[in-house]
């Protein structure tokens, strides 16, 4: 859920040498899928928007929907969380329909699942604290629109609704489940965001939510939860190779249609007004209380701008960019920090870990912050009273990957076994005469349990044949008049060519 977001280089060959960094969480998502789940994951129910919102669509035209779990306590009833999926987006013709290729699911319906299971900021674990988060009504918009959940339009034969399906969304919590129905005098708890392009469409919706909410607006508290929305518009490292993350969100914004641009932002920017989609320019402009995570390193960030790295091995070039970045990030991250904005910044290559017991209960700050704290501290709900208080828990060390607490819990319990773990393995010799002796073993084994085998079914057959000619007398003494005996024999040899075949099987 986390690094699945189908982030791979476009166009480009591997450099050989170490799995890169972006394969390497594809590869681990992928592992996820696979690997058995713990306890504490929230299945959802996927709902389709298609009966009640037949225009809230997939980019190919299947209708959108969203995944469902309403409140398991009584604590949890007036919390509502919604969380926006990850996933990049397309601009034009070419990078659609490759999209649509290689990840159909960010594209279509048709092949999504009846249920998923989500971690981190879904999880049921105890480690999060408040009840209220844990036993919340949760929703995860599933994405398939393609224009980080923002756009309304047509373009080369595809459909662009991410906008429609949000306002879908939010007008099913308020008639289908009852958010801010104000029963009992009840004030509800919306917890909006999202990770990635989803907490890019978030940002760029929070503001507008009570808008979308109707009349229940007045019975609901909206707050913001952003996992690394803040887009930097930052020169790529070789611009030949990449055009930059500006450019790109320039041409979405010729395509897509987004509506919920601010009227603030747009009177800053009239001739730029794709500035209101792109985090650096537009998180300035985001009024509604928030909670925004951004990593000094954005792996996704500089997986792209810094010219595909392998980070095991970076050129002094892709170090000192990343160390720039770092400094832009952080800069921004102390700018936009103020009353009601916390900020939470790891020195971290990582990006979007909020759905991941890993980034989301262990990966932390260097002042030992995590993302779970943050929130929690940042909510009131560890039973501090900051309200009027400016929370910012930021990194300081700018090196690529710096941060202290950047692989706490990384490679350990069932997290052993990841792609990116490194296993240290033991001289191979001692090991390989193991493997041999076991081998011989094994075969010893299977040659004697065969043989026994045999001798069963032989000493089975002797029985069957014994009991076959018992009925043969029994036949011919009645022949001869005898009083015919009950005949025990015929179910007993049923029973015993039953056993000769289990056993032969």
């Amino acid at each position: 859920p986390v690094c699945g977001n189908g982030y791979r280089r476009l166009g480009r060959g591997s450099r050989g040498g170490a799995m890169p960094l972006v394969e390497r969480w594809r590869l681990a998502a992928w592992l996820a899928l696979l690997a058995p789940r713990l306890a504490s994951g929230t299945v959802l129910d996927l709902v389709s928007l298609g009966d009640r919102h037949p225009a809230a669509k997939c980019v190919d035209g299947s209708p959108s929907g969203y995944y469902w779990k309403p409140a398991e306590t009584d604590a949890g009833k007036s919390t509502w969380i919604v969380y926006l999926q990850s996933g990049g987006w397309c601009w034009d013709r070419e990078s659609c329909a490759r999209r649509c290729a290689e990840n159909p699911f960010r594209c279509s319906s048709y092949v999504w699942g009846d249920t998923m299971e989500l971690d981190g900021l879904f999880s049921n674990s105890t480690e999060t604290a408040a009840e209220s988060l844990r036993g919340a009504n949760k929703l995860f918009v599933a994405y398939c629109t393609s224009d980080a959940h923002m756009g309304n339009a047509s373009a080369f034969a595809y459909e662009f609704r991410g906008d429609l399906v949000v306002r879908a969304v939010m007008q099913d919590l308020v008639e289908l489940y009852g958010l801010g129905n104000g029963e009992q005098g009840r004030k509800d708890f919306l917890l909006f965001g999202g990770g990635s392009a989803g907490a890019r469409g978030a940002m760029v919706h929070l503001d507008y939510v009570p808008e979308m909410l109707g009349e229940a607006t007045d019975h609901v508290e909206v707050v913001g939860f952003l996992d690394s929305p803040l887009w930097l518009d930052i020169e790529p490292l070789n611009a030949t190779e990449f055009g930059g993350f500006a450019n790109q969100t320039a041409t979405v914004h010729s395509v897509v249609n987004a509506r919920h641009l601010d009227d603030d932002c747009v009177a800053a920017y009239p001739e730029d007004q794709w500035k209101c989609m792109l985090g650096e320019y537009r998180m300035p402009f985001v009024e509604t209380r928030y909670l925004m995570v951004a990593s000094l390193h954005d792996g996704f960030q500089l997986w792209y701008d810094a010219q595909w790295p392998d980070w095991t091995n970076p050129s002094e070039a892709q170090q000192e960019y990343a160390r720039r970045f770092a400094i832009r990030t952080r800069d921004s991250l102390h700018n936009l920090a103020s009353r009601g904005h916390a900020v939470i910044g790891q020195a971290c290559n990582n990006h979007a870990e909020s759905l991941s017991d890993l980034g989301y209960f262990a990966h932390r700050t260097e002042d030992g912050s995590t993302m779970n704290h943050a929130l929690h501290r940042f909510l009131g709900l560890d039973g501090s009273n900051d309200g009027n208080r400016t929370l910012k828990w930021v990194d300081q060390c700018d090196d690529l990957d710096c941060g202290t607490g950047c692989h706490i819990g990384d490679c350990e319990g069932r997290h052993a076994t990841d792609p990116q773990c490194e296993v240290d393995l033991p001289d191979t010799g001692p090991m390989l005469q193991n493997m041999a002796l076991l081998t011989s073993t094994v075969a010893q084994m299977h040659t004697a349990f065969r043989d026994q085998i045999q001798q069963m079914v032989e000493r089975l057959d002797q029985v069957r044949q014994f009991l076959e000619s018992r009925m043969s007398e029994d036949g011919a003494e009645t022949g001869r008049g005898a009083e015919p005996a009950e005949n025990t024999s015929e179910p007993m040899l049923q029973h015993m060519a039953a056993l000769t075949s289990t056993v032969a099987q």
